[in-house]
């Protein structure tokens, strides 16, 4: 389902008519898929959603990097799957998938994920949405969550007041019953870990 946009910082969606920036790798110098991967520190046979997957960037790399683990991309876009999809066909890998959020396959993906990646959507995120991060989530499960940083000047990303500060993006997350286990700040971009609060 398409998600409510209530309590998104952005006013808009992210247009696929840019989807191409988000296939560069160029990406990977300054926010390195090994970072973070690092910082969600799944287990061998752990379950991976990238979520607001887009074209599918990230996930694969992660995919590569991790083949013991399960990634599940996914978006509420049906033409930015088209995207992801149209990448995973130029790649070998069979951990990794594509999967539309309208998907009856999405809706029993509750309490499956030991991971979930929120790469570059935070501050696109609706409450409705933060919600079903939440139920994603196996009962120790963590989010990663990161975002640009308001607070930073950068040639990349969308405009200043259309994302969060560190500190803001910190209040958004525990306002939804998050715990924040680890910060750690990039060149333009603020990571949080986050667990469920018991």
């Amino acid at each position: 389902m398409e998600h409510d946009r209530h309590g998104a910082r952005q006013p808009e969606r992210f247009n696929p008519e840019r989807a191409a920036s988000l296939n560069d790798r160029t990406r990977f110098d300054y926010l390195p898929p090994k970072d973070l991967i690092s910082l969600l520190g799944l287990e061998p046979k752990g379950v991976l959603i990238d979520f607001g997957a887009g074209t599918g960037l990230y996930a694969i790399e992660i995919a590569a990097l991790c083949p013991e683990i399960s990634v599940l991309g996914v978006d509420e876009q049906e033409k930015m799957l088209e995207f992801f999809s149209e990448n995973l066909a130029r790649s070998p890998l069979k951990n990794v998938q594509a999967l539309w959020t309208k998907d009856e396959k999405y809706s029993r993906l509750k309490k499956t994920a030991d991971g979930v990646l929120a790469l570059n959507v935070l501050h696109e995120l609706g409450d409705r949405a933060m919600e079903e991060i939440q139920a994603l989530l196996k009962p120790s499960g963590r989010v990663l969550f990161v975002d640009w940083n308001s607070e930073i000047e950068r040639p990349v990303g969308p405009p200043r007041d259309h994302v969060y500060s560190p500190q803001e993006g910190r209040l958004r997350v525990l306002d939804f019953g998050f715990s924040v286990l680890k910060e750690r700040k990039f060149p333009y971009h603020y990571a949080l870990l986050c667990g469920l609060k018991n």
